[in-house]
């Protein structure tokens, strides 16, 4: 879930890319990024990336971005072709597990890598990859540069945020189980679910990858009616690849009824914040 947006220098952006400038400004040597690998791109980081570096001259010399979708790097190709920041940028679509993608770029290495969400959305193209990748895109990074692993406290392991106040309580287990069922659906319907990590378990293969993990910062989540029933509409959406009508119904049942506590919960356009989203900034020793 996207965490909350602030104002930077006029321009709305992301809480948590908005830390990730602010700490390049604290530790970068100069106030160039230089050559910045896009680890796990989307429209979401490509447009910050390109965004920051038009509002912000010279900043960036050079982007690379990777997604695992062929689809996706042609259309962002195109999206981003002529973008205002007139940085050299280059959309590679690929797999980490595959040992020799990208071993073109690696006789110049990168400064900074943005790994956004990559541990998470993993589980859908290399699965079980998950404790190599870090010590895979290291390769790209130059010898004290810097990587910015962004992700999702999983659910599972968050808690309400204050355990006093009921509405609190209600909310996390209504997000909780919104999760499983979401999941559920997705995995009868054949498919893969993005598998997110604790912050503690992406610190320590920072840690063994070789990196110092120099600071972090966590963006509470805010809930409301909309982002429960978003989520719920992914569950439904997979309705066409069941082949069992029973279960269907059974489904559509529970989705229903979690709908109506959704509808309970959050009347009147309340908002609870319930679990986080997180950075860890780390260095390449």
């Amino acid at each position: 879930m996207p965490p909350a947006k602030k104002v930077v220098n006029g321009v709305k952006t992301d809480g948590l890319f908005s830390w990730v400038e602010e700490r390049e400004a604290l530790v970068a040597s100069s106030s160039s990024w230089g050559r910045v690998l896009d680890a796990g791109t989307g429209r979401h980081s490509l447009s910050w990336l390109l965004g920051f570096a038009a509002r912000t001259p010279n900043a960036i010399s050079e982007v690379v971005a990777v997604t695992g979708e062929q689809s996706l790097a042609d259309a962002l190709t195109k999206e981003f072709k002529d973008h205002a920041a007139n940085v050299p940028t280059r959309v590679y679509a690929g797999n980490w597990v595959d040992d020799a993608f990208l071993e073109h770029e690696e006789a110049q290495k990168f400064d900074v890598v943005i790994a956004d969400y990559l541990v998470g959305a993993i589980e859908g193209f290399a699965p079980y990859f998950q404790d190599a990748i870090i010590e895979r895109i290291s390769r790209h990074l130059a010898p004290g540069g810097r990587l910015y692993l962004i992700g999702l406290q999983p659910l599972s392991e968050s808690s309400a945020n204050d355990p006093s106040v009921e509405d609190d309580v209600a909310a996390a287990k209504l997000a909780q189980e919104m999760a499983r069922v979401r999941d559920a659906c997705i995995l009868l319907a054949g498919r893969r679910c993005y598998r997110e990590f604790p912050m503690t378990w992406c610190e320590r293969q920072l840690q063994v990858a070789g990196f110092s993990v120099d600071a972090s910062i966590k963006l509470a989540n805010i809930y409301k009616r909309e982002t429960v029933m978003r989520q719920l509409q992914v569950a439904k959406n997979q309705f066409i690849w069941f082949n069992d009508e029973h279960l269907q119904r059974s489904m559509e049942a529970k989705i229903k009824a979690l709908e109506k506590r959704a509808a309970t919960l959050f009347d009147g356009g309340k908002k609870i914040r319930f679990g986080f989203d997180y950075v860890l900034a780390a260095t390449k020793k």
